[in-house]
């Protein structure tokens, strides 16, 4: 377990007014039962001109000691250890939440990220803030925590001081490292004569900034030896900012796995305390290799914490097979923090509902048949069947996983098999009956006499009855994605530039296939994550992918040599305006899922019947999941 540590992750639980709340604490117990060494807070704002969440935790005023000292204890009292991250945001502040005048850095150099120009503090005010980040540490020490974490990463004021980027400073504050380095030094010691002589003190630094101008792996070993001649007890490393290069920071899909592992040797090599690293680390194997190699001391995981709390816990018992890991997807974790629901997970519906809800026992088993092997249908049937219930879940395919499959073929993305490999184990360990290449009817329904039906028949491609297409050579993205089709000619055009047919696009020409993606609306990829769509954006332009939008398709016309036209008109429709032709050897159609609810509609005067999933209405993976979570725990 010590070998292991649980980073900042920002939560999104807590009060107006910064305070610790029974979601807080029930998620941190849960990842200390599971048996992490050290479990970090989500960054704790030490002044209000600091924040940057609307229920961000604070530690900026002593009225907030007593939930903090609440929250402790309670993980203490799990067997676990918990350390304060305390952090001042800088120019990454939430501009909603704090005013112009109050935005400070060290230089007034704007943030491309949410629009923030700082004003540069003044000599007078730098004490001020140096005695913010003590103060929260005696907070963090009254409080009862058994560590203290200071970002020196990310893009935060510390580093805004720090970074040749933000700081264009001419006084005792900038210019040479020295001078970069003087509000860090100040910060570190103040804090040091806060909490005392032997209380730990973590620095999370940057191994590179990824910004023109920034830090670099070589600066990072400078300083992480001046860091360890400050009396710093341990270094945690990470990258990028929160500003100009928001990937390195956050990872989604589409960054690099574990490549900070050799830098993080370097940094290493410097010096004599304990170093940690994090960025995308999922597995145990990689993280065994890691320490085998000595490229760090402690492995840093965030988000897999979210997916599976027990990660430790099952690596301990050699139940590797059954850790849910982490796809990096942000649907759950930083989509609906974004929308100030607060951190969750696509595939763990119990993160941040850990004080709220419980999987229970059943008094009375009942038969439950669950019609559909995707996600939501796999979930059900884990959860009723884990709960006593008999379940049999039926497939009509000869593969389990649903349309989630599809997903998992398309590049970056092969991780969402996680998932599916994960349910699988499950419904094995739960004793679901599974049978396969079966399509349930109302009559099978009928003869299995059920207690309860789940029906999870997902949905189907929509594919408009275009003039001629029957005549060309043409699939859907989803039998293309999901081995139903293939295609062999040098070229393709896909209709539909929505997640799917930007991600069909990818897969094609990572094969060396030219692609042309037409659209009607403006926006392309619009349900992806922003992260993951700026990053996929940039793929496709490398690829040589096209793009083109205000396109909508009328009809295909096919000569006589078999040559393909797709001629369509542009959008918003404009009068006398020539139609658009383009050449398609082959044909994709990508234009969403119309939900197959058939079934459902059949055993519409049936008692006890449930519809979850894409049958309702096509969403997320999310949608489905959750919706089977919660069918399965109230069953």
């Amino acid at each position: 377990p010590n070998r292991v540590l649980m980073t900042t992750i920002k939560l999104g639980y807590g009060t107006p007014q910064g305070e610790v709340t029974e979601r807080h604490i029930a998620f941190y117990v849960r990842r200390a039962e599971g048996n992490v060494g050290l479990i970090t807070t989500e960054p704790l704002y030490i002044h209000p001109n600091g924040r940057e969440l609307a229920t961000q935790l604070g530690i900026h005023e002593d009225r907030l000691v007593d939930g903090l000292r609440r929250l402790v204890d309670a993980v203490h009292k799990a067997d676990g250890h918990i350390m304060a991250h305390i952090n001042h945001a800088g120019r990454v502040v939430n501009p909603k939440l704090v005013s112009e005048g109050e935005r400070v850095s060290a230089s007034d150099v704007s943030c491309p990220a949410n629009g923030v120009m700082p004003r540069s503090l003044n000599l007078d005010e730098i004490p001020a803030h140096v005695g913010y980040f003590a103060e929260a540490a005696g907070r963090v020490r009254e409080a009862g925590f058994d560590a203290i974490e200071i970002p020196f990463s990310h893009g935060y004021l510390i580093h805004q001081f720090l970074s040749p980027h933000t700081n264009r400073r001419d006084d005792e504050y900038g210019g040479l490292l020295e001078n970069r380095l003087r509000f860090g030094r100040e910060v570190i010691a103040a804090v040091r004569q806060a909490v005392g002589k032997h209380f730990p003190i973590v620095v999370r630094m940057n191994a590179k900034d990824y910004v023109e101008g920034g830090l670099d792996i070589e600066d990072a070993e400078v300083l992480a030896s001046l860091l360890e001649r400050m009396g710093v007890s341990a270094l945690s490393v990470t990258s990028g900012t929160m500003c100009e290069s928001v990937p390195y920071c956050l990872y989604p899909i589409g960054t690099p796995k574990a490549h900070l592992l050799p830098m993080a040797a370097r940094i290493r090599q410097r010096v004599s305390i304990p170093v940690a690293v994090a960025g995308r680390i999922r597995t145990p194997d990689v993280a065994r290799e890691a320490l085998a190699q000595g490229q760090a001391d402690w492995i840093g995981l965030g988000r897999p914490f979210l997916a599976d709390p027990d990660w430790v816990r099952k690596t301990q018992a050699g139940d590797e097979v059954a850790i849910l890991r982490c796809a990096a997807c942000h649907q759950g974790c930083l989509t609906e923090l974004r929308k100030g629901h607060g951190t969750s997970c696509l595939f763990n519906p119990l993160t941040g509902r850990e004080a709220v809800v419980q999987i229970t026992p059943v008094k009375q088993p009942r038969q439950v048949m669950v019609v559909g092997g995707g996600p939501g249908g796999m979930e059900v049937a884990i959860i009723a069947a884990q709960r006593g219930h008999h379940v049999t879940l039926y497939e009509k395919d000869d593969r389990l996983g649903g349309r989630f499959r599809e997903a998992a073929q398309v590049p970056y993305k092969e991780e969402f098999a996680d998932l599916i490999r994960y349910q699988q184990v499950q419904l094995q360990r739960a004793g679901v009956e599974v049978h396969l290449n079966t399509t349930v009817t109302p009559d099978t329904v009928a003869a299995e006499e059920p207690d309860a039906v789940v029906v999870a028949t997902g949905a189907q491609p929509i594919v408009p009855p275009f003039p001629g297409l029957k005549e060309t050579r043409w699939t859907t993205a989803y039998d293309l994605l999901d081995g139903r089709a293939e295609v062999s000619t040098p070229t393709a055009l896909i209709v539909g530039a929505g997640t799917t047919g930007m991600e069909t696009a990818e897969y094609l020409a990572g094969r060396g296939i030219r692609c042309i993606v037409v659209k009607r609306q403006p926006e392309v990829g619009g349900k992806l994550d922003p992260l993951a769509r700026a990053l996929l954006l940039r793929r496709l332009e490398s690829l040589g992918v096209q793009v083109r939008t205000g396109v909508e398709v009328v009809r295909f016309e096919t000569d006589e040599q078999g040559q393909t036209t797709v001629v369509a008109q542009p959008w918003p429709h404009q009068e006398g305006a020539p139609e658009l032709r383009f050449p398609a050897e082959t044909v994709i159609i990508g234009m969403g899922l119309r939900a197959d609810h058939s079934l459902a509609d059949a055993l519409a005067d049936k008692p006890n019947v449930y519809t979850i999933g894409d049958c309702v209405e096509p969403r997320e993976a999310v949608d489905a999941v959750y919706e089977g979570f919660e069918v399965g725990r109230t069953l």
